[in-house]
């Protein structure tokens, strides 16, 4: 007789300098993983077929993955970032899903940083929560702003509706997959609510919470992070009831999830061979569509993406930034070159793509290509 091997399910959690696993099948077993150098990590996902988790650093201004044991810890973005406290993980087509407050944009990329595009930066108020349904070809987010609201559209940024606007500061946006249901946290009235995928059928799960915040949908249940009660709590997703403490004596626990292959079941196109496309395949309802990196542009024949010919760029102490002259489909961007401390000076060689600046610290000139690779002194 042949059996199947069930996959043990993981609590996985964020609390500040450090990302812990708790095994749901086992009691007082709270690991933290061996990671080096966290400061203040945040947003929280994983992508089971690879056995990765990836995390987002408010203090560093870096999103950042590791395996689940620690090893292979590596930052995919650096450069940019200024309070990305919201993330996911599109494991069907293998990108990196980010929301910002600080820059107000949410962007995308491949799950090791490259191809990097801005999809939402306009009329966004600190957007916040992040949640995705690969398999719908939607996105879901919250916005803390003057007018707090849970926002959906395509997984490629466009056709964005409002689905909530009678809602406090919404936290840790869920997604129940199976049900099709959404969770949420709200810090202003501390209730877990619900509501179907287009906002409708509310229901208030729990009422009589201290200060929740963390929130992740397992199986039958939901889990949740208190911060008064400094603790996490379970209890049944449709109507809280049994509600059982998970873990306790914990401090500011920011993000929460179950780390289990059911959280990542379905199929889409951009799941075989990237959908054919040379840098990003965006999954939208029914389809998808294949993107490029802010400020390159696709050719729809191809698939393939192509490097701007006119821009300008500009630099600040620390970073040199492109923009496209009149162009309102695409924001600025700050490049990916690293060790930029003092810019005195940049120009631009067309004809080898190399953008050259005077380091005022070392009185030196240095190069790289605008994705930062190449990097060398030039003139010492």
């Amino acid at each position: 007789m042949r059996t199947c091997i069930i996959p043990e399910a993981f609590l996985v959690f964020t609390s500040r300098a450090a990302v812990h696993r708790i095994s749901l099948g086992a009691s007082n077993n709270d690991v933290a993983i061996p990671l080096t150098g966290v400061k203040e990590a945040s947003a929280l996902d994983f992508d089971v077929s690879d056995n990765r988790i990836y995390w987002t650093d408010i203090s560093l201004k870096t999103i950042s993955r590791a395996f689940m044991n620690g090893s292979g810890l590596e930052h995919v973005i650096e450069f940019g970032l200024d309070y990305p406290e919201g993330m996911a993980v599109d494991w069907m087509g293998k990108n990196l899903y980010w929301a910002d407050t600080g820059t107000n944009r949410i962007e995308v990329a491949r799950l090791d940083g490259l191809f990097r595009q801005v999809l939402v930066w306009k009329d966004l108020d600190n957007p916040r929560s992040l949640a995705l349904d690969p398999s719908k070809g939607y996105m879901y987010w919250t916005e803390w702003g003057g007018k707090p609201k849970i926002v959906r559209a395509y997984m490629d940024g466009t056709n964005s509706i409002m689905l909530v606007d009678k809602v406090g500061r919404a936290n840790d946006l869920t997604i129940d997959y199976k049900d099709q249901r959404l969770y949420w946290t709200d810090l202003d009235t501390s209730m877990i609510e619900s509501s179907n995928m287009l906002g409708q059928e509310r229901e208030i799960i729990a009422d009589d919470l201290p200060h929740p915040f963390g929130l992740t949908q397992y199986s039958d249940f939901i889990y949740w992070t208190d911060w008064n009660l400094h603790s996490i709590e379970r209890a049944d997703k449709t109507n809280g009831r049994n509600r059982t403490i998970i873990q306790n004596r914990l401090d500011f626990v920011m993000d929460i999830l179950v780390f289990h292959s059911s959280r990542q079941d379905g199929f889409n196109e951009c799941a075989q061979n990237n959908g054919h496309c040379g840098q990003l395949c965006l999954a939208i309802p029914n389809g998808y569509r294949c993107g490029c990196a802010s400020h390159y542009t696709l050719d729809p024949k191809t698939r393939n993406c192509s490097s701007p010919s006119s821009f300008l760029l500009f630099s600040q102490r620390s970073a040199i930034s492109r923009m496209i002259p009149d162009d309102q489909q695409s924001p600025d961007i700050i490049l990916p070159i690293h060790g930029l401390r003092n810019v005195k000076a940049i120009d631009y060689d067309p004809l080898d793509a190399f953008i050259y600046w005077v380091d005022g610290r070392q009185n030196i000139i240095k190069r790289a290509k605008d994705d930062g690779s190449q990097a060398s002194i030039f003139i010492l």
